[in-house]
């Protein structure tokens, strides 16, 4: 059996986590520039807000004064997410991270009885120890295991809930109760294919002749069929691939018209994928940066472009690939235009370690990697950005807006850089301090 870790309504979780006021109100968390909404509470999910919704239009579902709108704290998510699945690593076998707020494991044990019993107490030993509450779902594949963490994620009594789909008998009425766009996999798109077919259902869905599945979609929707009827088509494996790329950018708060401060985005976004590549103990061997302007503002000339820069020698380098990703974005822009979003990739990535030197190349790796180490030691002791590049400037005056930011707390100072909690003890300690 497969079980489904997924975090009850996880931004709000963590925003309520250090704010106990938030407890019972209807909570929203805003994307990037405080676009759209990306994470609700169960109150706001009442009123009818639907996910994706862009801010301005709260006020037509209901009055803005009755929603808690906040600005996205990414960097305070992920650390919570880190030590969620540091906890269920050391708990479960063949821990697979899906995404920031779910995972998927192997069940421990071969009986019903027992696996409820362990993820019960799972469960309740995940919110003692993080705060966050958790829904977790177990079926005899990835698909089912899905749908089973919905249905206790909706059932959820406040500290997590647990459901087993691993019965056949269940298997009929929960599948038909489960719409077929509600199924892992299957988006808008593919959903509207489905309902002009007649397939309304999941247990449609898995009722659909292989034959014809096969001879009007690819491989994929095979495979959903074929888990929808309790055939798990997707190994568990503890081994987590490295990122094959690696994206910073951002839309800015206001447009943005001098060179000066494009500059110092780009090297701030260069200097944040460096150091995601070292931690993932990577060199890149390409570098690309885009720029472009805001199409939907008809008033003002459109202007967009992008660069492609491959490196004499792979590096992780900070200083030596931010000069290369300026040297890219001085190729592209342009005077005389407004700029609303910019962004660095870097890519062809290989192992650190296996990295060619160029024959005619004079960089000193080893100096490069004692300086990188040293910055990454400062930086992780005593707090991202003590050391930067001069060229990433201290102003951002480009940064995006967070109208609905948090009131200030020691939530980011007291997980940066921690080691994952080791008892509940920890949790209380670290939540006075918040206070």
């Amino acid at each position: 059996m497969i079980g489904l870790v997924d975090c009850n309504n996880f931004f709000v979780s963590c925003e309520r986590l250090f704010n106990p006021a938030l407890n019972g109100k209807a909570v929203v968390v805003l994307s990037n520039n405080d676009g759209c909404v990306i994470s609700r509470s169960n109150e706001a999910k009442a009123l009818g807000i639907p996910m994706g919704l862009p801010a301005f239009k709260i006020k037509e579902y209901t009055n803005p004064n009755n929603v808690v709108m906040l600005s996205g704290r990414h960097i305070l998510y992920r650390d919570i997410s880190d030590r969620i699945m540091s906890l269920l690593g050391n708990e479960v076998e063949q821990l697979h991270i899906y995404s920031v707020d779910e995972c998927f494991f192997k069940a421990p044990y071969d009986n019903d009885a027992d696996n409820y019993d362990f993820m019960r107490n799972l469960v309740e030993k995940i919110r003692r120890h993080t705060g966050i509450p958790v829904s977790i779902g177990i079926a005899p594949s990835r698909t089912l295991a899905k749908i089973a963490s919905h249905i206790a994620k909706t059932t959820y009594n406040g500290i997590g809930n647990v459901y087993l789909l691993t019965n056949f008998e269940d298997f009929e009425s929960v599948l038909k109760a489960t719409p077929v766009g509600d199924v892992w996999g299957v988006g808008r798109r593919l959903s509207q294919k489905y309902l002009t077919c007649g397939i309304r259902t999941a247990y449609d869905l898995s009722k659909a002749p292989m034959s014809w599945i096969k001879s009007q979609f690819s491989i994929t929707e095979e495979r959903t069929v074929r888990e929808l009827n309790g055939e798990d088509c997707t190994r568990i494996t503890a081994i987590t691939e490295t990122n094959k790329s690696i994206t910073s950018s951002r839309s800015f708060g206001s447009l943005v018209k001098d060179k000066k401060t494009l500059w110092e985005a780009i090297a701030y976004f260069t200097a944040g994928c460096a150091e995601r590549l070292r931690k993932q103990h990577s060199a890149a061997n390409m570098i690309s940066v885009y720029i472009r302007g805001d199409i939907h503002i008809e008033t003002i000339p459109f202007y967009t472009n992008s660069c492609d820069l491959r490196l004499e020698t792979p590096s992780y380098d900070t200083a030596y690939l931010t000069q290369h990703a300026l040297k890219a974005f001085n190729s592209i822009y342009r005077s005389g235009f407004q700029y609303r979003k910019a962004g660095v990739v870097l890519s062809h990535l290989v192992n650190s370690s296996d990295v060619q030197l160029n024959i005619f190349d004079n960089v000193d790796i080893e100096k490069q990697r004692r300086l990188m180490n040293a910055l990454d030691s400062v930086n992780r002791n005593c707090g991202k950005g003590t050391l930067i590049l001069g060229a990433q400037g201290l102003d951002k005056k480009w940064a995006p807006r967070k109208e609905h930011t948090a009131k200030k707390s020691t939530a980011l100072r007291i997980y940066s850089g921690m080691t994952p909690f080791k008892s509940s003890s920890d949790f209380s300690a670290t939540s006075e301090e918040s206070k």
